[in-house]
């Protein structure tokens, strides 16, 4: 009898566990949706900052990203050191003072101040956030939970649809209120105050977590684990870059972080967000109202949420990359110079609309792969060294881009874009861990056994 009672009272209490991490995992994820609001106001007003004309890119594109590369350090620093609540709360802030510039004046400085604040804000959001929910999700749930950042992005770009440019600006402000209000509603991440040794006030906020007490052989265990996490990284005394680099278990999973961030940022979301530049061929505007892009990035992150639920991340990016290298190939068919699409009108259309959607399943996928695979004591650090690079990169590309498209045409463009996408997927199906419902202690006894040298991929 007492047997049967204890296991009705575990099975209500992981019932409850679940919505409770859920629920603290949406509203810690609402800054996505004030991001894809502030996309679209950078995306408004980019016309009305000086051009560089050697690149022909507005200087808004450059300062953005600028300010994301120069400020995610400081994000990194801030959390690994002081929590990651006192994070998110600058990371709010930030957000907030974003639409202040606009507010009063779309000049040319107000366009360049709000876009180096939206970077730095930008330089948080996928830093701290990431790290945050996947310290407060259970192994059983966090391969939704930390996917939940895709839709609520994509939701945050489709405001555009429905609000005007003011509309938005007091969207944002809005919605920073509110989060203001969320931080100090949610709790410190439980990894990081093992992190910083203060074990009992761990097992507090653990507690709360599954609205239980200290004493609960649930919380004794999920400390335990982080405590013995913690340790095995500072085996041989405290942990510097040069020593994190020099662990081959860690380089192994820094260096797939690199990888497939690399292949995200040349997977051609820069030509083919552009209806305009894909579909030339067609002649007409054929989605005067620019519905296409927000609806389909939309329709595929919520496809990734689901996914993760039922499969491994890295299965759903293998998945998401085929499709987007079957779509290229049809659409790069009907983009070549000098060629008027005349029949099957809507196959380039259709082409466009199945490969906006895959890529809206899997832009993120390589930051949540990376943090899920990290040991607590280096899970900033790294993630902080593959954003920084992924940003240089993607400034590279910005620069370069509009030469390169000139010098081969959009139809070559996209066979190579292809090409990368077919790399990436492969990649994405033999190098990452399994992780779903595993433990990084799991997941990093899969890393020694698959070891690689470090000069192959």
């Amino acid at each position: 009898m007492v047997y049967s009672i204890t296991e009705n009272k575990d099975h209500g209490q992981k019932k409850f566990v679940v919505w409770k991490r859920y629920l603290i995992s949406v509203f810690a994820s609402i800054p996505f949706i004030t991001h894809g609001v502030e996309n679209d106001l950078l995306s408004a007003t980019s016309h009305l900052a000086p051009v560089i004309v050697a690149a022909g890119v507005p200087w808004t594109d450059v300062t953005f990203l600028l300010a994301a590369l120069i400020s995610a350090p400081a994000h990194g620093l801030l959390i690994d050191r002081h929590g990651r609540r006192i994070g998110i709360y600058i990371l709010v802030l930030l957000q907030g003072m974003t639409s202040v510039p606009l507010l009063f004046s779309t000049s040319e400085l107000s366009v360049l101040v709000h876009a180096a604040v939206a970077g730095a804000a930008t330089g948080g959001l996928f830093l701290v956030l990431p790290v945050y929910v996947r310290e407060i999700s259970g192994d059983a749930v966090r391969g939704v939970t930390l996917a939940l950042m895709m839709p609520m992005t994509s939701l945050g770009n489709a405001m555009k649809l429905l609000l005007t440019f003011d509309q938005m600006l007091f969207l944002v402000l809005g919605l920073v209120a509110l989060e203001l209000f969320i931080v100090f509603l949610i709790p410190e991440s439980p990894a990081y105050l093992v992190k910083a040794d203060k074990i009992e006030d761990a097992k507090v906020v653990a507690a709360k977590l599954i609205c239980s007490n200290s004493d609960d052989s649930l919380v004794v265990d999920d400390i335990t684990k982080l405590k013995e996490e913690s340790d095995r990284a500072n085996a041989n005394g405290k942990l510097t870059l040069f020593q994190i680099l020099k662990n081959n278990i860690y380089r192994d999973e820094i260096k797939i972080g690199l990888v497939l961030n690399t292949t995200l940022v040349l997977s051609g979301s820069a030509i083919f967000l552009q209806p305009e530049k894909t579909l030339a061929g067609l002649g007409d505007d054929i989605d005067p109202r620019r519905l296409l892009v927000p609806l389909a990035l939309l329709a595929g992150a919520a496809c990734t949420v689901v996914l993760a639920h039922f499969f491994e991340r890295k299965y759903v990016l293998t998945g998401a990359c085929g499709v987007m290298v079957l779509s290229m190939g049809t659409l790069a068919v009907y983009t070549q110079a000098g060629l008027p699409v005349t029949s099957l009108r809507w196959a380039p259309q259709a082409a466009l609309a199945v490969l906006v959607a895959a890529y809206g399943m899997l832009w993120a996928l390589p930051t949540l792969i990376l943090v899920d695979m990290l040991n607590v004591e280096i899970r900033v650090r790294a993630m902080t060294v593959v954003y920084v690079y992924t940003q240089v990169i993607r400034l590279a590309q910005t620069l370069s881009l509009q030469h390169i498209e000139e010098y081969v045409g959009v139809y070559n463009l996209l066979y190579m874009y292809a090409g990368v996408n077919t790399l990436a997927g492969v990649y994405a199906l033999s190098s990452p861990p399994a992780a779903r419902g595993r433990s990084v202690r799991h997941i990093e006894r899969q890393m020694r056994a698959r070891r690689v040298p470090l000069w192959q991929l």
